[in-house]
């Protein structure tokens, strides 16, 4: 028998099956810009028949539901736009063209109407526009995300960085790329997802635990990356930008052009950046330039009730890494972590030498969807490939240090249901798999061993509307993996592993909507997290400093470090990560003002983070030596954030983020937890301001303050001499203080003419000099000095 034809099978039944769910008719449309025909995303859609519940655009502009009237009045509206009553006709897409007012256009920058997915409803989470990343398509994900409150970044350096949601980053924080997980080398702070934020069309930060709807990833938040948007019946449209940088001299370009017809419609794009050695305000950062390069495209079809989706994205990046981070010796290191300025200072470059990372990253996605009357049977699949080289200062510098294949595979089959016009849901199954191998040819011990690992998952969930202001949701999800690992111990005899994790995930949360002008959402959910590969198998030198694996240590006799042999998973303690977060959103929405505030609590059991531990020999010298540790963690913290029309062009926004967090097992604090942060935004518009169409001037100051809760200090001279010896019982601490708090000012303005758009921005632009307490590269120098930024796109 062919093993294909009972899957075959098992997809046609799926697919029949949703005629039997109910009866009606279809109500589809798609809201647009009246001026541009871009599509509104989080437009209400209000029905005069009030047994049919409100609606949001999607991030393509469309809505859809099921009535039984042939036609049913309606009002679209959206905050900036003017209200509009239409008359949907049943089983044709209806199109509605909202009109700017003119007092709003481009005031509000982060637009919090973003659909909420069902299962996510209840969470908190905020959505980014092309509009509010497309100034600085140098920037990375991270800081375009840190225009969110509660979202900060972690970072290795200038160009390397990782979105922090209430504390957490890494493996709990899902990257989402076109319904997909990214597939990439994600583990420790120095490895970024390569993701080109420029050709994306929205970016959206789930700030909760997702981990019903997105797997094990989403236990501290998701963000959701969506390309751009392939529209029917859209004329040939397209955008051209080019940019310009003054700290390290960068410039780029970016190329976006599509076109949509009655069934058919097509996207394709591609951007690029160099930028050479960028500049503290007081010196050079030697080797921090950066090569970007991306092109991405897609498809889409229908044909009557069925619709099918394809797209392919490349990506490839060249980035440095601070120079004067390296030292050779112990007293090149005690210079290096204790000087003023950094040790190693070269005129300018656009190379790209030693330490750095050559990664490329390719994937290809394909969705096939069914529509039936009251649900939607999906069938996505992606594949993706990965490769990761990263080179060292050593003698055979040619040769990369770490030199990584990753290929990753996803199949989902999801059915999206509608029981009745006040209970829906989705059910679905998952099967994922990533196979990471060594490529011969590094001279040295891989850093984390082969594996292949599968997980296959199981999940439910369904949204039910009680009353007119009362909806609940509620989630459950089983998810299995296995493991089997090879690699070499220190002694370059082969060990072998082969291993299981499995658990369950719940979640429970209300949106109620306590008046006209006020929405409260509670929502609390476990979640869990298997340790990833590098958190059990690091071994050795990895950029700036030496990193061990919870099975690559042992205490000995007096409680030092010994890495001599690798402990089997059967014989250790190491347990997968498991949580429970509870979120509470309370949004207040006036004529004129918006206030909202998250609060939130998150306890984790075996919380997996790496420390340090002290400084140990290498064949490079002395280096800054971390271990992975597990203990119970708890995060407390509130988000704030107020938004006024101050005027009937303009508006401010003020806003806040605090974070306490705790090692519950040994009552000491952790670290790497973002510090206090407020920020503010002033924006205002000038209309038909001679022969300008539109002025858009903002100001964004900003003060973080000193991470008051950062562990003791320990001199890394103290650990160099032997003068300090730490077992691996011993408390927490960090090898330099907390910086202290600074202030920074931003600003730009943004002049619109026909198609034409000119930016203009600067980054500090008083030239401050600071230390950000989650850059790593803050034992050795400053963060980067004032920068003008220029751009200029035409789009027709």
């Amino acid at each position: 028998m062919n093993p294909r034809k009972p899957f075959v099978a098992l997809l046609f039944f799926f697919f029949q099956l949703g005629p039997l769910v109910g009866q009606g008719v279809l109500l589809r449309g798609v809201v647009l810009d009246a001026q541009t025909n871009d599509p509104i995303v989080g437009a209400t859609v209000a029905f005069e028949d009030t047994s049919l519940s409100p609606l949001h655009s999607a991030a393509d502009g469309t809505f859809h539901t099921t009535s039984a009237a042939q036609q049913v009045l309606a009002t679209v509206s959206y905050f900036g736009y003017q209200s509009q009553t239409v008359t949907l006709l049943a089983n044709q897409l209806n199109t509605i063209a909202l009109k700017a007012q003119p007092q709003a256009l481009a005031v509000v920058t982060v637009s919090a109407e973003q659909p909420r997915e069902n299962g996510l409803k209840a969470l908190p989470q905020l959505t980014l526009s092309d509009k509010d990343f497309s100034r600085n398509s140098s920037a990375g994900l991270g800081e375009t995300l840190s225009q969110i409150d509660g979202v900060t970044f972690i970072s290795t350096g200038t160009n390397i960085q990782l979105p922090v949601i209430h504390g957490l980053y890494g493996n709990r924080i899902l990257m989402l790329n076109n319904g997909f997980k990214h597939g990439f080398q994600n583990w420790g702070t120095d490895h970024a997802p390569e993701i080109d934020v420029v050709g994306a069309a929205a970016i959206t930060v789930v700030k909760g635990a997702a981990g019903v709807k997105y797997g094990p990833d989403a236990l501290g938040g998701a963000v959701l990356i969506e390309s751009q948007n392939l529209r029917f019946n859209n004329p040939f449209y397209g955008k051209a930008t080019t940019t310009f940088q003054t700290n390290g001299r960068g410039y780029g370009s970016n190329v976006q052009l599509g076109r949509g017809g009655k069934n058919f419609s097509y996207h394709i794009g591609a951007n690029a950046n160099r930028i050479g050695d960028r500049k503290a305000p007081n010196y050079r950062l030697t080797n921090t330039g950066a090569r970007d390069y991306a092109v991405q495209g897609g498809l889409r079809y229908r044909y009557r009730k069925w619709a099918v989706k394809s797209q392919l994205s490349s990506v490839q990046q060249n980035w440095g890494i601070l120079r004067a981070a390296i030292g050779n010796s112990g007293p090149a290191l005690i210079r290096n972590m204790e000087a003023s300025k950094p040790t190693y200072i070269q005129p300018f470059s656009y190379a790209i030498n030693e330490p750095n990372q050559r990664v490329q990253h390719h994937m290809a996605t394909a969705e096939v969807a069914r529509h039936f009357e009251k649900s939607t049977l999906v069938l996505r699949m992606a594949q993706q490939w990965n490769a990761r080289k990263e080179f060292d200062v050593r003698r055979n510098a040619d040769l990369p240090i770490l030199d990584l294949s990753l290929s990753t595979s996803d199949v989902q089959l999801e059915w999206e249901h509608q029981w009745t016009e006040k209970v829906k849901g989705a059910w679905g199954v998952q099967y994922f798999s990533q196979n990471n191998t060594n490529n011969p040819g590094t001279s040295i011990t891989p850093f984390i061993p082969n594996y292949a690992s599968s997980r296959y998952s199981a999940y439910a969930f369904e949204s039910i509307t009680t009353s007119e202001k009362s909806t609940w949701e509620l989630g459950f999800r089983l998810d299995w993996e296995q493991h089997v690992v090879a690699g070499r111990d220190s002694r370059q005899v082969v060990f072998q592993d082969n291993f299981t994790f499995r658990n369950s995930t719940l979640s429970f949360g209300n949106t109620y909507q306590v008046s006209s002008t006020t929405t409260w959402r509670n929502h609390i959910g476990s979640g869990w997290r298997p340790p990833n590969m590098a958190e059990l198998f690091s071994f050795g030198q990895h950029e700036s400093q030496t990193t061990f694996g919870l099975l690559r240590y042992e205490p000995d006799t007096a409680g030092f470090i010994q890495a001599m042999r690798v402990v089997p998973i059967g014989e250790s303690q190491v347990q997968p990560e498991n949580s429970v977060k509870y979120t509470s959103e309370w949004d207040w929405q006036g004529a004129k003002n918006r206030f909202t505030i998250t609060s939130y609590a998150n306890y984790i059991t075996n919380f997996i983070f790496s420390r340090p531990i002290g400084v140990l020999g290498t064949a490079r010298g002395p280096m800054p030596t971390f271990i992975f540790d597990q203990t119970n963690a708890l995060f407390l913290g509130a988000d704030l954030t107020y938004t006024t029309n101050y005027h009937k062009n303009g508006t401010a926004k003020i806003g806040g983020s605090y974070i306490y967090s705790r090692n519950t097992t040994r009552n000491e604090t952790l670290i790497n937890q973002p510090p206090i942060a407020l920020h503010a935004q002033f924006k205002h518009s000038f209309y038909q301001l001679g022969k300008v169409d539109n002025i858009v001037v903002a100001l964004l100051p900003s003060y973080t303050f000193r991470q008051f809760q950062a562990p003791r200090t320990i001199a890394v001279r103290d650990l160099v001499a032997g003068t300090t010896a730490l077992a691996v019982n011993d408390p927490i601490f960090d090898f330099q203080a907390a910086p202290a708090g600074y202030f920074l000012l931003h600003a730009f303005i943004t002049i619109q003419k026909g198609p034409f758009a000119l930016n203009l921005e600067v980054r500090n632009a008083l030239n401050t000099s600071y230390r950000d307490y989650l850059n790593n590269m803050r034992y050795f120098a400053d963060e980067l000095g004032i920068n003008f930024i220029s751009s200029l796109s035409y789009q027709f």
